[in-house]
């Protein structure tokens, strides 16, 4: 028996227990990824007073984070398509994991930096071929909505968790237990995955790599995001770096519609909905960054609450969002993909329009609750009817990238909307951080408000219900290249005629009893 890392060590016969495994891991890796962003963000003070680092220096264990992980996206899902799911899928989960174990032990910033920097490249390489590993898990329609739905979950659970565990870690036994933690649970998941995962080929394959591509995004991504990431210096010392991130990017769009095996395919810009849920992606992403980096600073730096106390008020929002990312596969089918975007865009503003009028006398109860209720109800309707939209009707072939594109327009978006919001704050309060800087915030909620009143205007025009038996001629006639022609003919609605589906799915698993096509 030859063994070969893209294959299942334990090749499960009942199909079910596949797919629920696939599931699982996946889900977790996800969680894990958001866990530990959100775990750092909240016990930055504590790694910053143990480290002796100053506000600048500090900035940098989330900025390589984000900085790798925005980068390393587009290839990493690129490749997943190119060479298999599940073989870069593991190569993100053992870069993560090591990362995490040597963060706990680092003796000095330095390589507390580098390796948070690799655990970005980890989380890069995991969460694109996560979403790819569902997609090709589940042929049927439905049921691929209803397990993109519960991996949108994942993400809610990993960010209140990571907020409490950040928080209760960096108080009691010590921040580095932050990465223990992740370490420990990222080994598991990676057995697990190792053990029972399917991978899953397609004729892509063939394809070569775009190398000019792959330099043009990596480089446009690490300028941009390292410029955005902290408004409050970065961007304000030098400008010159965003300009040059703007224009590396620009040339890297332009090369897409020339390049023979291009990244992002031009025609996929004329597909249904995947232009709009970018977009709302971008927004979406920008809003939640906007809202966690205003109310964060609200709670601790105006009304002086402990990060343990700030860090529970977040708990409603993750648990609503939790359950409504699990029921979303229910509502969606009934509701359509628009209306559940412009009312998620709807919920998000009010939420910020909300909390533009908490003061400490008012109380928890009264208004944080709620309002980060519903935000919990707002996330999850935005990101994972986003995520079917940009992801149904597509070739399996080309899920990995897809999901890459999806989560780097996030990404992007995160970093664009912190910026914002710190850039406003400071403009308006001058340096002051404390109760007399409320104008600052309140003004940063409005411009909130107009990004999420943005996306709901895209939302009402530019999103279409899912059709299932909508054949457009438009994806017919884009083409790409003759060697993409066959995947090309087949991007004409959601859902292709049972008689084309064998063709449609283009899986050729290794082991024919590991997961039915």
């Amino acid at each position: 028996m030859k063994f070969h890392a893209g294959n299942p060590i334990i090749k499960s016969k009942n199909q079910r227990a596949a797919k629920v495994i696939t599931l699982v891991t996946t889900c977790f890796a996800t969680a894990l990824d958001i866990l530990n962003l959100s775990a750092v963000n909240i016990a930055l003070p504590s790694i910053a007073v143990d480290l002796e680092l100053d506000a600048s220096t500090a900035a940098w264990l989330i900025a390589s984070y984000a900085i790798a992980f925005a980068a390393f996206l587009l290839p990493a899902g690129k490749l997943g398509d190119l060479y298999g799911y599940r073989i870069i899928y593991l190569v993100g989960m053992l870069l993560f994991l090591v990362a995490s174990i040597v963060n706990a032990v680092s003796p000095n910033p330095y390589m507390l930096f580098v390796f948070r920097a690799i655990q970005g490249l980890g989380a890069a390489c995991t969460i694109p071929n996560a979403i790819a590993l569902i997609a090709n898990s589940y042929n049927d329609h439905d049921a691929r909505r209803m397990a993109l739905s519960i991996f949108g979950g994942s993400g809610a659970f990993g960010l209140s968790i990571g907020l409490i565990l950040g928080g209760v870690l960096a108080s009691t036994i010590g921040w580095r237990w932050i990465f223990f933690v992740s370490g420990i649970s990222s080994f598991v998941m990676f057995i697990l995955a190792f053990l029972y995962v399917p991978d899953f080929r397609h004729e892509g394959s063939a394809e070569k790599i775009d190398m000019f591509g792959f330099l043009l995004v990596i480089s446009g991504f690490v300028l941009l995001i390292y410029a955005l990431s902290d408004g409050q210096w970065h961007l304000a010392r030098d400008p010159a770096t965003l300009v040059i991130g703007v224009i590396i990017i620009t040339a890297f769009m332009v090369w897409q519609l020339k390049a023979t095996f291009p990244l992002i395919r031009p025609c996929w810009w004329r597909r249904q909905n995947f232009a709009g849920a970018f977009s709302i992606s971008f927004l979406r992403y920008a809003a939640f960054s906007g809202y966690i980096y205003i109310t964060t600073l609200l709670f601790q730096d105006a009304f002086g609450y402990s990060a343990i106390q700030s860090a529970l008020y977040y708990l409603p929002m993750g648990f609503v969002a939790f359950i409504m990312a699990n029921c979303m596969g229910y509502i969606t089918p009934y509701v359509g993909v628009r209306a559940v975007m412009f009312i998620g865009s709807l919920l998000a503003l009010s939420a910020n329009l909300g909390m533009r009028f908490y003061t400490p006398e008012i109380g928890f109860w009264k208004l944080i609750f709620p309002m980060h209720i519903i935000m919990g109800f707002a996330l999850p309707m935005l990101y994972v009817a986003g995520q079917n939209a940009m992801i149904a009707g597509a070739p399996q072939s080309e899920t990995g990238t897809l999901g890459a594109v999806y989560s780097a327009s996030g990404q992007l978006g995160s970093a664009v909307g912190t910026a914002i919001m710190a850039a406003v704050i400071n403009g308006v309060n001058n340096g002051v951080t404390d109760i007399s800087g409320l104008p600052g915030y309140h003004t940063a909620f409005y411009v909130n408000i107009g990004l999420l009143s943005v996306s709901a205007i895209v939302s009402a025009l530019f999103i279409r219900n899912e059709c299932r038996n909508d054949f457009t001629s438009k994806e017919k006639e884009a083409g790409v290249s003759s060697t993409l022609d066959s995947a090309t003919d087949l991007e004409k609605g959601d859902i292709v005629p049972k008689e084309k589906e064998a063709i449609e799915t283009d899986v050729q698993p290794i082991e024919i009893d590991t997961i039915p096509i």
